[in-house]
């Protein structure tokens, strides 16, 4: 029996919740790089880089991040100083610090937050699907045009 099926055992004693999503406490402080499969909620101190592209992140009102960060969808309740790129929504509430370059194609800022750094609002792969139109290919090379008598000696 190890710890997570002891019968008093729950998982949330151990960082983990009903849904799938990592909790790193208030006290615990990470240097280096955090990569993983799940989706992460931060509430302590991470330097270095998080890697989640195809997962959530959320910095809690207690967590202080100081890295590079990649994930699918980011929301920061904290601080954040360093370079961050989603590829779907990043979200800045009223309680929450940016200074980096943003990179994503949906931000929201709320009112009260803290945000320097710029913004690239690069397009989402579903949202280029979404809005390309089909190309047509015009190939005149092949094709001669008769112009009216009356228009052969006229200039354009």
């Amino acid at each position: 029996m190890t710890a997570f099926e002891g019968k008093n055992a729950t998982n949330n004693q151990y960082g983990l919740s009903k849904e799938g999503v990592v909790n790193i406490g208030k006290s615990v402080f990470i240097k280096g790089e955090l990569t993983g499969d799940e989706d992460l909620t931060i509430e302590g101190r991470v330097e270095g880089k998080i890697d989640l592209r195809e997962h959530n992140l959320i910095i809690g009102p207690n967590g202080k991040i100081t890295a590079e960060v990649f994930a699918k969808s980011i929301t920061v309740m904290g601080s954040i100083v360093g370079n961050i790129s989603t590829s779907g929504l990043l979200e800045i509430k009223a309680s929450g610090s940016v200074v980096g370059d943003l990179s994503s194609p949906r931000i929201s800022v709320a009112d009260g937050a803290y945000f320097k750094g710029s913004i690239d609002m690069k397009k989402s792969t579903q949202t280029v699907k979404k809005t390309e139109s089909p190309k047509t290919e015009l190939n005149f090379s092949q094709q001669s045009v008769s112009l009216p008598k009356n228009l052969k000696n006229t200039t354009f």
